[in-house]
């Protein structure tokens, strides 16, 4: 039987698919500028960028989050809230027209890759097509011993040393290179991070001759760190493609079959110790990649391609007693997978008819991951070793719950028609007595939940959190730009009052300690810190004109709990302008709402006694909080 439809046509591959004589191809139309698929995974310059353009019959491109419509098929019949007046939107501080909010960490990532990497130039020749030919042996072994006691905790397996395969070396002296100082040490990080990038070539478009055990370390470490203070093409690392290219590796080598297979060792009459031993070792890198690849999806609306089995579940679950004989890597790749899961899902819980009983599903999720928050609570005081790993997992799981009450909001707030400014939209999602359960607690559960993240991350020692994988600085990110749009929605919703509590020091703080854990320019942390930067600056520099002078402050009274109005005058404090392109003030309040009776009570967050605590949250989210 003859085919009836044409060969397409070839065309000819781009300048550097051609020097390194691999397999060329555009898997994306309609992005802009066009690259090949392996100038994309590589972050390297594509000559299509130059030569070629969109196809005219493909649609526009899209913003960043490309898959925020995939995930609701009914996405177009739902209202746009990119219709609303930016005032009416918590993130209006932030102007950025390719930002899609509905998915906020890829939204911080693509925030982040608008602060300058280190330009200096470094002129080496680049012929390096060994570990050997950029360093000595001897200082190769410093960098992965380096490694193994700085990262490898974050890893909770072993990698591997294979001398007839050095990709796990490479990887690993890749990222410990970013400790090393000057002019010297910033070429010996170049060097080898075009090193990688040619070891990822091989991995990714050569699949067949380089699966192995070590090649799927390789990808999982290098999609957990990233380079930085290089050039800017390889400023936006794809992590995204790594640990998928890792997943697809691991399941070709049957690694999500490795905690099965250490099941039936143990159930044998005679098991042997080293065979459990090599089959955990398996399970646990199976393990650590799925908990890597959902850490990466987090916020993103990606759906992880890898699943943990009942057997994972099993080998991870959480011991019923806690002694010198439990194994600290599977204690925390455990507590690092549930609140991943129940995060999804949460944000796979389908709101539809029955407001109410999604409205219930979403509570037990939060409950939950509740849960598993006092599990971890005691141990980084109570456990012997270990103490700081497992501290910063509180980073991780306060992610997990912002992420998916910001969800829930989300969904909330889409799920109804638009409404006009002034207009409480909250009342025709649920009747009074249910959303009463649950809009208002979500907005200030989503504050609590910021700044406890934030808290957890100061407390953190910061000569060690440099360490921390880049995702993680994200995540503080994230938490400190919504608790600055807090601060805009509550001083715009009562005219210049600001919120109680000590938020501008903790964000102050979080600032300067994100600068302290960065290894260098152009580190995840540097970046993440120059966005914090710019968001506070922002604040810092609002207009003053509009604000009620002089400003108000509140006490409670012991009569009857509610705040008291007292007058204290406030010069407040000037800061430059931030580079980012955010509004240089934050827009006025519609007229209609100026009559508000809420308004006169100011909301005291860490006060338990303020009877209109909730009240002025259900103002404060009546069409403020719509994103």
């Amino acid at each position: 039987m003859h085919r009836t439809t044409k060969r397409a046509k070839t065309i000819q591959a781009c300048a550097s698919c051609r020097k390194h004589k691999t397999r060329c191809e555009i898997l994306d139309h309609s992005a802009s500028p066009v690259r090949c698929h392996r100038c994309k995974v590589l972050s390297v310059e594509c000559s299509y960028e130059q030569t070629q353009k969109p196809a005219t019959s493909q649609p526009p491109p899209k913003p960043p989050n490309v898959m925020a419509e995939s995930i609701s098929p009914d996405a177009n019949q739902r209202p746009r809230l990119d219709t609303l007046a930016p005032s009416h939107r918590l993130w209006s501080f932030v102007d950025g027209q390719n930002v899609d909010w509905s998915a906020p960490m890829l939204a911080i990532q693509h925030l982040t890759t608008l602060s300058a990497v280190d330009s200096t130039p470094v002129e080496f020749v680049n012929n390096d097509l060994s570990l050997s030919m950029i360093l000595p042996e001897g200082r190769i072994d410093y960098l992965i011993d380096l490694f193994n006691a700085q990262y490898t905790p974050w890893l909770n397996f072993q990698p591997m040393r294979n001398s007839k395969n050095p990709l796990v070396d490479i990887a690993c002296s890749a990222v410990a290179a970013r400790h090393l100082d000057g002019v010297a040490g910033k070429e010996v990080r170049l060097r080898l991070q075009n090193l990688t990038r040619e070891s990822i070539a091989q991995m990714v478009f050569k699949p067949g001759a380089t699966e192995s055990v070590e090649a799927v370390q390789c990808l999982l470490i290098l999609s957990l760190w990233g380079p930085f203070g290089a050039a800017p093409e390889i400023h936006e690392w794809d992590t995204e493609a790594l640990v998928a290219t890792a997943v697809r590796m691991a399941k070709n080598l049957r690694l999500d079959h490795a905690s099965t297979v250490v099941n039936d060792i143990r159930e044998q009459e005679n098991p042997n110790a080293t065979n459990i031993a090599e089959a955990c070792e398996r399970a646990r890198l199976w393990i650590a990649l799925t908990n890597a690849e959902s850490m990466l999806c987090l916020g993103t609306r990606r759906t992880p391609s890898s699943r943990r089995s009942p057997d994972d579940n099993t080998l991870i679950q959480f011991p019923p007693v806690l002694n010198a004989q439990t194994d600290l890597r599977d204690l925390r790749l455990g507590l690092s997978a549930r609140p991943l899961d129940l995060f999804e899902e949460g944000v796979a819980i389908s709101l539809g008819a029955d407001k109410e009983e999604w409205a219930l599903e979403m509570k037990r999720v939060l409950e939950r991951i509740k849960r598993e928050k006092r599990l971890l609570m005691p141990l980084p005081v109570v456990m012997d070793a270990d103490q700081f790993y497992f501290h910063v997992l509180h980073i991780l799981h306060g992610s997990c719950r912002l992420l998916a009450l910001y969800h829930a909001f989300w969904e909330a707030r889409i799920s109804g028609p638009l409404v006009v400014p002034g207009q409480a939209w909250h009342e025709q999602f649920m009747p009074r007595g249910a959303r009463e359960a649950l809009i208002s607690i979500l907005a200030r559960d989503m504050l609590q939940t910021s700044e406890a993240l934030l808290v957890s991350f100061l407390a953190a020692p910061t000569t060690r959190l440099c360490t921390a994988p880049d995702t993680y600085f994200n995540m503080v990110a994230l938490a400190a730009g919504f608790l600055v749009g807090v601060k805009f929605l509550v001083v715009r919703r009562t005219h210049g009052r600001t919120l109680a509590g000590a938020s501008d020091l903790l964000l102050a703080r979080t600032v300067a300690g994100l600068h302290r854990a960065a290894c260098g320019t152009g580190h995840a942390a540097h970046r993440c810190a120059l966005l914090v930067q710019n968001m506070l600056a922002k604040w810092h520099a609002r207009d003053h004109s509009t604000e009620t002078p002089p400003q108000q402050t509140y006490s409670i009274s012991p009569a009857t709990g509610l705040g008291v109005q007292q007058q204290v005058d406030v010069s407040p404090g000037q800061s430059p302008q931030s580079s980012l392109h955010m509004p240089s003030s934050p827009p006025q309040l519609p007229a209609e709402q100026e009559t508000n009776p809420f308004l006169d009570v100011e909301f005291m967050f860490l006060n338990s006694m303020l009877g209109d605590d909730s009240a002025f949250w259900e103002t404060l989210v009546q069409d403020q909080l719509t994103w």
